[in-house]
């Protein structure tokens, strides 16, 4: 059975609020590409649907860091 799809509301880069079709994600797993110095990125939906993806090093870096920025935002209670 494919999960429920929500509508969030996001605002990109540009400032303008968007709206999107978002899946939560039940399990994410980060694995070392076994020919290159990039990362794949593996999302698995509530449903079992599963997606990867082929991060190079640079990007992960980055990634990894605007997470970290946005964790820290967040107050205790907002998590």
């Amino acid at each position: 059975m494919r999960p429920p799809v929500h509508d969030t509301v996001v605002r990109s880069i540009s400032g303008r609020p968007e709206l999107r079709h978002v899946t939560q994600v039940q399990e994410w797993r980060i694995e070392r590409a076994i020919d290159s110095d990039s990362l794949v990125i593996s999302i698995v939906a509530p449903g079992g649907e599963s997606q990867s993806f082929l991060v190079a090093q640079a990007d992960a870096h980055d990634i990894g860091e605007v997470l970290r920025r946005r964790a820290a935002w967040a107050e205790p209670g907002e998590r």
